[in-house]
């Protein structure tokens, strides 16, 4: 799921909200969408939302389902405003995200949905869609990037592949090294690698973050999830590997997660 709330890089500071849970039964308050999603849930679920409103969605899945064999509440979607409407140059960010949001609501309306079948989500809307072949429903995340950084941004919100592993833990892991590579950096899921004392970006592109994060051999592939980095890390800070994984623990146990970097 996404993680709207890991808006920046003090790993101990932030806590992790489930997906799945937009849509709830008025009376016993359960979530009236499948908790335990499969990959194949989701994708079939993407794919038909896709067809009904006649847009293209499921190239830009990510979170946990762009890999095999996962379970979700929900399923991830990232688009960027200036692969479907004309972006207005002169307007911020959060106008034109706005703008896409009423020009997606109005799709979703257009192929047959109902107003209590999909909210505003974050900064996209969450939809109660239907599975292919059965009688239950998945919620789908329809979020939205800031123009131009869907790459970026679908890139930063995907899952981990390794059982137990959660998104969450690797941006918590890379804030940890953020730090102690350099005490005025942080690292954000939605802003990429910032300078604290300035609150600038220094990037958002993978290939340069790892430079910045692990050292001039540093790739993008070494941040595909947290094994990768903890393998590079190893290897380019061994010793301050130790202190950073401590720090990182440490942020994932205040979540109240047994999850272990190994």
């Amino acid at each position: 799921m996404l993680l709207r709330e890991l808006a920046s890089a003090k790993p101990s500071s932030k806590q992790i909200f489930e997906g799945g849970n937009a849509f709830k039964d008025p009376v016993s308050k359960q979530p009236l969408t499948k908790q335990n999603a499969t990959t194949e849930d989701v994708h079939a679920a993407v794919k038909a939302l896709e067809k009904r409103m006649g847009i293209p969605l499921f190239k830009h899945l990510t979170g946990s389902a762009i890999y095999a064999n996962k379970t979700t509440g929900d399923g991830d979607v990232v688009l960027d405003p200036v692969d479907y409407i004309k972006v207005d140059p002169n307007d911020d960010a959060k106008t034109n995200q706005n703008r896409f949001r009423e020009w997606l609501s109005s799709k979703l309306r257009g192929s047959g949905f109902k107003d209590d079948e999909f909210k505003k989500g974050g900064d996209g809307l969450s939809v109660m869609a239907p599975i292919p072949g059965t009688d239950e429903f998945l919620q789908i995340d329809l979020d939205i990037a800031e123009p131009n950084e869907g790459k970026f941004s679908r890139w930063s919100k995907r899952g981990e592949p390794a059982s137990g592993a959660k998104g969450a833990f690797r941006h918590i892991l890379k804030s940890s090294i953020a730090r102690a590579v350099n005490p005025n950096w942080k690292w954000s899921f939605k802003n990429g690698l910032v300078d604290d004392s300035t609150g600038q970006t220094l990037s958002k592109d993978p290939d340069q973050i790892a430079k910045y994060l692990l050292g001039k051999t540093g790739k993008a592939s070494d941040l595909d999830n947290i094994q990768t980095i903890l393998a590079k890390l190893k290897v380019v800070h061994p010793d301050a590997y130790q202190e950073i994984i401590d720090k990182a623990q440490t942020g994932v146990a205040n979540m109240k997660y047994d999850y272990r970097y190994q």
